[in-house]
C-alpha cells in the first residue's frame, strides 16, 4: 500500500455516537493514486474520491461514503472474486433506494458481481448473501456486549471480515469472526482483538459480559419509549432516541408520536401500547411521575425494562434495580441493550452502567 497525502484535514464530529456525524473537509477528488496488490484486500471507499489501482486474489469492498452514495464503484479494482460488506443504509442506496433489506443485497450482488454480500445490520447482526441465482441468505445475529461503543464497530468488523476469508473461513463463517470482533470492540474500546476471536472462538467465550449469538426474530421487536415530553429539550431527545432506536432494527411506540400531549383520556391509550411492547425503553433524568409509572406498569407485564439515568445512581433507583431493571448513563449502550432486550436478550440488573 502506497500512502497519499492530503493537504486539508477531514474530521467526523458526532454530538453522540449513535448520531449521524457531521463531515468537514474537502469531498472533491485527490490526485495521487491509491494502489495496493496483494493476496487479500480490504478497499474501504473514502470521503473524497481519486484513482486507484488495486489488484487482489479476494478483495472485499467496504463503500462507507455517506455524503454521495448511489452506486459501488468499482473502477481500478481488479479481483478474482469480490465481496461487499456494507451497512443498511450503504446497502440500500447503492440499490437505488429499494427498502427492503434482502432485495437490496441481491441488486448490490447483481450489480457487482460480488461471491458475498454482506449487509451490517447494527443491533440485528448481519445478513450474508451468497450463491447463484436468487441466492442463499443467512442471518449472523449480534453477540450482546454490556456496554457498546458503535463508533469504529463497522471498521473493526470489515478488518476482520477480510482476516477470517484470507484464512480461509467460507462467507458465513467470517461474518461470525467479524461479528465477535466487533462485539470485542464494542463492549471494550481495546484496540487489540484476541487471536482466539479472530480464529473462530465465540467473543462471549473471551469477553465476561458478552452473550452467545441472538438469534434475531423475523419481525422488528416493538419498543415503547417512556419519557417526558414537556420541553424542547425533553423533545429532542425522544425523538433522537425514536430515530435511532428505529434505526437499530426495532418498531417503536412513542407516547409524543403515537398519541400525542393530549389529556387524562391519552393513558389508555398509553397502556394499550404497554400492552403490545416486547421491552421499555425510558428516559428517567427528572423521574417524571408518567415515566416511573409505566415502568411499574411493565414489570408487573414481565417486560424488560431498560433506563438511561445521567445523574448519579442513588435511593430512587432501588425499586428498578429490585425489579431487575438496567440502568445505564451512557446512550449508546441503553438504547443498544434496550433492542436486544426486546429480541429476548436476558437484562442485567445495575444501578448505572457506563463506559469506563
Amino acid at each position: 500500500m502506497t500512502p497519499v497525502e492530503r493537504d486539508q484535514p477531514v474530521g467526523f464530529r458526532y454530538f453522540s455516537p449513535v448520531t449521524a456525524p457531521v463531515i468537514d473537509g474537502p469531498s472533491a477528488a485527490h490526485t495521487a493514486a491509491l494502489s495496493a496488490d496483494d493476496e487479500t484486500v480490504l478497499a474501504f471507499g473514502m470521503v473524497e474520491t481519486g484513482p486507484r489501482s488495486i489488484r487482489a486474489r479476494r478483495l472485499v469492498v467496504d463503500p462507507q461514503r455517506p455524503r454521495d452514495l448511489t452506486r459501488l464503484d468499482l473502477t481500478g479494482l481488479h479481483a478474482d472474486a469480490v465481496a461487499v460488506v456494507a451497512n443498511a443504509r450503504e446497502t440500500r442506496a447503492l440499490a437505488g433506494g429499494i427498502a427492503d433489506l434482502r432485495a437490496a443485497a441481491r441488486r448490490v450482488r447483481g450489480a457487482s458481481g460480488a461471491v458475498a454480500v454482506v449487509v451490517k445490520d447494527s443491533a440485528r447482526g448481519c445478513m450474508v448473501l451468497t450463491g447463484d441465482g436468487e441466492g442463499t441468505l443467512t442471518r449472523v445475529g449480534p453477540y450482546p456486549t454490556r456496554t457498546v461503543w458503535p463508533l469504529g464497530s463497522g471498521d473493526v468488523f470489515a478488518a476482520a471480515y477480510a482476516h477470517a476469508w484470507d484464512k480461509g473461513a467460507e462467507p458465513v463463517e467470517a461474518a461470525r469472526i467479524a461479528s465477535s470482533s466487533a462485539a470485542w470492540w464494542s463492549g471494550t474500546r481495546a484496540t487489540v482483538v484476541p487471536h482466539q476471536v479472530l480464529g473462530g472462538a465465540p467473543v462471549d467465550e473471551v469477553l465476561p459480559d458478552a452473550g452467545p449469538e441472538l438469534a434475531v426474530p423475523d419481525n422488528d421487536p416493538l419498543v415503547y419509549l417512556a419519557a417526558p415530553f414537556f420541553n424542547l429539550a425533553e423533545r429532542w431527545l425522544v425523538e433522537t432516541c425514536r430515530s435511532v432506536l428505529i434505526g437499530l432494527g426495532a418498531q417503536v411506540f412513542s407516547p409524543l408520536h403515537d398519541v400525542g400531549p393530549g389529556g387524562d383520556e391519552v393513558a389508555s391509550r398509553d397502556l394499550d401500547g404497554l400492552d403490545r411492547a416486547h421491552a421499555v425503553f425510558a428516559l428517567l433524568d427528572g423521574w417524571d411521575p408518567g415515566t416511573v409509572y409505566e415502568v411499574g406498569w411493565a414489570h408487573r407485564k414481565g417486560l424488560p425494562v431498560v433506563g438511561f439515568l445521567q445523574g448519579p445512581s442513588h435511593e430512587g433507583t432501588k425499586m428498578l434495580v429490585g425489579t431487575c431493571a438496567e440502568l445505564h448513563q451512557d446512550l449508546s449502550s441503553a438504547l443498544y441493550r434496550a433492542v436486544w432486550a426486546a429480541q429476548g436478550h436476558p437484562l442485567t440488573p445495575s444501578r448505572v452502567t457506563g463506559h469506563a
